[in-house]
């Protein structure tokens, strides 16, 4: 399948592809059915049908826009900051943690860091005709920036970040292991953005193997002290720490 957004070189990458079978299953949504219904009613004549001329008109507005420079410049600009605002989350003071041998272990919700992504990617894909057109502009954009950034989350679990394979997490950290399922607070909008990042602090002096055994056994007892937390402690937790974010931006990495 062609995906949005992978995980190559300990970075990820736009690839400025869409899958075919994802626009697929929208448009038979009932969302999309409504929106290609609308762009169907201004269509004067088709040979093969409106509904089938909307359909076709939208997936190749979607494949140019999602291949346009500015496109893949703002995207991958976000995704070049993903690991950035992670190593900044890391220091919010609620966030679940323990140490292991004078590093620190931290927990950090996957919903903060796909919201902040998500907003600043709305707004930059608002200058694009296909996006730009308030009737048809929202949904469209709703569901590209919602397709990356599935294809964000699938490209990280691709990686499978461990103590023995972590992936970059700024320049301090590194992501160490990730919980899918995790649920932080009920969905909003549809939007759920489960799970977490285990990050684990870098030191001067290397990472033993018997450092990657401790870090494996406490992402176990982590999994375990967070099944306990309340509906209202999760909530209090992501409330603090989306403070923390609001703060300051972090800079994008160089290519």
């Amino acid at each position: 399948m062609k995906a949005s957004v992978r995980f190559s070189r300990g970075r990820l990458e736009y690839t400025g592809r869409i899958a075919r079978s994802v626009f697929t299953s929208w448009a038979d949504s009932l969302e999309g059915q409504r929106l290609l219904e609308r762009i169907a009613s201004r269509i004067r004549f088709a040979p093969f049908g409106k509904r089938h001329a909307s359909r076709r008109r939208v997936w190749r507005q979607l494949v140019e826009a999602a291949r346009t420079e500015i496109v893949a410049v703002n995207v991958q600009r976000e995704l070049d900051a993903y690991p950035l605002r992670l190593e900044q989350l890391v220091y919010a003071p609620d966030l679940p943690r323990v140490g292991i041998e004078l590093r620190r272990l931290v927990v950090v919700p996957r919903l903060l860091l796909n919201g902040a992504m998500y907003s600043r990617l709305d707004r930059s894909l608002q200058v694009l005709p296909v996006f730009a057109v308030a009737e048809n502009g929202r949904p469209l954009r709703d569901w590209f920036t919602l397709t990356l950034m599935s294809a964000l989350e699938s490209a990280m679990a691709a990686a499978r970040p461990s103590p023995w394979h972590p992936v970059p997490a700024g320049e301090g950290w590194i992501t160490v292991g990730i919980n899918e399922r995790f649920q932080w607070q009920p969905p909003l909008d549809g939007l759920a953005w489960t799970g977490h990042y285990y990050v684990l602090e870098l030191r001067r002096i290397a990472i033993t193997r018997a450092v990657r055994k401790a870090t494996r056994d406490a992402i176990a007892g982590l999994e375990e002290s967070l099944a306990s937390l309340s509906g209202l402690h999760r909530a209090e937790i992501l409330r603090r720490t989306a403070q923390a974010l609001e703060y300051s931006e972090p800079r994008t990495q160089r290519n």
